[in-house]
């Protein structure tokens, strides 16, 4: 596993470009290269002559060495050791990334060459980016490599703390559960990497098994996290465990540094695309609300972070470790995205309260609304009853009075004629006043007795349950009949009628058949002639039924109204329009009473027919 390690990692750093130190300088003589100890751990001793005599000229100045990852760095001058970081024997580590700083006035004194010696407890990390140097101000490497590390431990676990506080019982369980380990487990990582700051005496073995274990797991669980949210798809979820899974058992039975380190390679990749997917997500979905930007700033944050700390770490970047700072700062958003989201809930939570009572106010008014109408709907069918009574009655009532006016204005002229007239004339007049007499009379007559069939019928009120009286009757000569007592309703506006087709004989109520021609003749007068048209009645004796077209070339219906027009109380007519009664009249007549069917079919400016269908076996 060694050898395969090795292998791998110093491949890598290959590919990468990673030297493992930069020529010699001026200041700085190389005593040997990276060279192997007795421990099996590789050496690097380096000496300068100048940089004690550059400390006397610059005693406010500072002395810094370079950051060598996992690695024990010892400062002397000439046998005297003036600082150190990890044992070379790695029994006892200070942290993972700390680097020696030397005030030049602590060896401006001293009179000997300095020497420096770094041995590196992998051979990943054999290597350095520069010789130490001469600096005017404090460096801040130190604060970066293990201060911030160790804030951000105790950063984590007091986030901890608060997830339960805020979140217990606001959130899944799951989900909770899943916070909770991400943020403790990221945590262990940096109490690891910085373990002498933490207070513990541990060897570099078992303080990289600790970080590193606690790194994965940690984003094990916020990998998870993602997922729940559903900001990464199920495998990515899946291949994120197994990879993890498998860095873990490398990781735990490794017996050095370098195998320690190849498990840790395994999730590199996914840790890295990953945030990246779920943040084109969240640019997909759109950041418009509160948790989605939120969201998207603790994932930006982990991204950014982690990619330079993955070139930090594998040298290819001359930078700080900044992981520490991304990771706190992403979880303070993710706790922000979380809280915005119960925010919400309670919001909506309080709408529908509102809502739902809202509702249950108006469910009361509905039922005080409906008890309402449950007691005026006898008077408002009264009112209906009346209305179509009305309506039915008005053409006869129409007639009769049209009638009378004629008889009496016949009758006016004929006395005064009477009056002045010569006796040779008085015969021939009288003859033709008694025809004219009796056309009117009869027309009354009609009339009035159709209002008493109408009356009688209205006994019962619906159309429904009217007295149907059947008799023999030939259709076509009971319709013209019938257009007789609508003569004075057609004169009105000069329009002609004109019957033909089939003399069928029915056995039914001819009454029924009036109303249908009587309403359907009033519709027309009504709707579909100014002055002057011709209405074309058709009877066709089918094999099963009886077929009645009645057409006219009027005004015609808008397309929009069409559905409508059998609706009872429907009427286009305005104010100077009826009561909108007669064409629901004949659709219930046809439909219920014949059984039968009425189709209309109209076009504005062409005219309109209706269709009606009435079956023989009844």
């Amino acid at each position: 596993m060694n050898k395969i390690a090795l292998f791998f990692l110093l491949g890598l750093s290959t590919c990468l470009g990673v030297k493992s130190h930069p020529p010699a300088n001026q200041d700085w003589k190389i005593l040997h290269t990276w060279q192997a100890t007795q421990e099996g751990y590789l050496s690097f001793a380096a000496e300068s002559q100048t940089l004690v005599q550059q400390c006397r000229l610059h005693p406010s100045s500072y002395l810094e060495f370079p950051p060598t990852i996992h690695s024990a760095s010892q400062v002397k001058i000439g046998d005297v050791i003036i600082a150190a970081s990890s044992a070379p024997n790695f029994q006892h580590t200070k942290g993972f990334y700390g680097s020696i700083v030397i005030p030049c006035f602590q060896i401006a004194h001293l009179d000997a060459p300095l020497s420096w010696q770094v041995t590196s407890y992998t051979h990943y990390f054999a290597w350095f980016k520069y010789f130490p140097r001469l600096v005017e101000d404090y460096p801040l490497v130190n604060f970066f490599n293990e201060t911030l590390n160790s804030i951000a431990a105790g950063a984590l676990l007091l986030l901890c703390f608060l997830y339960l506080i805020i979140f217990s019982g606001k959130i899944p369980r799951q989900e909770l559960i899943t916070l909770l380990c991400a943020n403790f487990f990221t945590a262990i990582y940096f109490i690891g990497n910085t373990a002498e700051a933490m207070g513990l005496s541990i060897s570099m073995l078992t303080a990289h098994k600790i970080a590193d274990s606690g790194l994965w797991i940690g984003f094990l669980f916020f990998i998870h996290l993602l997922y729940l949210e559903k900001l990464i798809v199920p495998w990515m979820n899946l291949a994120y465990k197994i990879s993890v899974f498998f860095s873990l058992l490398i990781i735990t039975f490794a017996k050095n540094g370098d195998v320690v380190q190849l498990g840790t390679a395994i999730p590199f990749i996914f840790t890295l695309i990953f945030p990246f997917y779920a943040v084109a997500e969240l640019l997909k979905k759109g950041l418009k609300t509160r948790k989605n930007l939120f969201q998207f700033i603790a994932l930006s944050f982990s991204s950014i972070t982690y990619s330079n700390d993955v070139l930090v770490v594998t040298g290819v970047l001359p930078s700080f470790p900044i992981l520490s700072i991304g990771i706190v700062s992403s979880y303070v958003f993710i706790l922000l995205s979380i809280n915005e989201r119960i925010t919400r809930t309670y919001i909506e939570r309080d709408e529908l309260k509102l809502l739902t009572a809202k509702l249950q106010q108006a469910n009361e008014n509905l039922q005080k609304a409906q008890d309402e109408l449950i007691k005026s709907e006898k008077m408002a069918a009264l009112g209906r009853a009346v209305a179509r009574i009305a309506h039915e009655l008005n053409t006869p009532i129409y007639v009769s009075r049209s009638s009378a006016q004629n008889i009496q204005t016949q009758t006016e002229k004929f006395l005064n004629y009477l009056s002045r007239a010569r006796q040779d004339d008085i015969e021939s007049r009288l003859k033709q006043y008694q025809q004219d007499l009796k056309v009117s009379l009869n027309a009354l007559l009609q009339s009035v007795s159709q209002a008493a069939d109408l009356l009688k019928n209205f006994k019962e009120i619906s159309v429904d349950q009217i007295n149907v009286q059947k008799k023999e009757f030939k259709l076509i000569d009971y319709i013209k009949s019938s257009l007789d007592t609508l003569g004075i309703l057609l004169k009105r506006k000069n329009i002609t009628v004109q019957v033909t087709g089939d003399n069928v004989s029915l056995h039914h109520d001819p009454g029924l058949f009036y109303q249908i021609i009587q309403n359907l003749v009033a519709n027309t007068e009504r709707y579909a002639y100014d002055a002057g048209g011709i209405i074309d009645i058709e009877v066709n004796d089918l094999p099963e039924a009886i077929r009645i077209s009645f057409r006219d070339y009027g005004k015609g219906i808008a397309q929009s109204d069409l559905p409508k027009i059998f609706d009872a109380f429907f009427t286009t007519g305005g104010g100077s329009g009826g009561v909108g009664l007669g064409l629901n009249i004949v659709y219930r007549i046809v439909t219920r009473q014949l059984e039968g069917s009425i189709h209309c079919e109209s076009s504005e400016g062409k005219g309109t027919t209706f269709l009606i269908t009435i079956p023989k076996k009844q």
